[in-house]
């Protein structure tokens, strides 16, 4: 079964600011997006978990930006693509 994606508003809000700054950084993150929907356990993607309760992983896009996302039984949320150290202090 293939999950449905879905985005909140912050996530969407972030790329489109990501795409009048740099769009191949947006470009970057809607390929990651791909990747996650399609081969979740890619090594690239240096994915992990950061909320068990919750199912809150966390996936790279590149050294220093991030996207979060939730998993439920048949789809997945993505929360937010922005720094690293924004997730790291859990503001993402």
């Amino acid at each position: 079964m293939k999950m449905t994606p879905e985005f909140t508003t912050r996530f969407r809000r972030q790329l489109v600011r990501k795409h009048k700054r740099s769009p191949d950084l947006a470009a970057a993150v809607m390929r990651t997006v791909d990747l996650v929907m399609n081969d979740p356990q890619n090594r690239g993607l240096n994915a992990h978990l950061l909320d068990r309760q919750q199912r809150i992983w966390e996936a790279y896009v590149t050294k220093a930006t991030r996207i979060t996302y939730q998993l439920y039984e048949d789809g997945i949320l993505f929360r937010a693509n922005c720094r690293h150290d924004i997730i790291d202090r859990r503001q993402c």
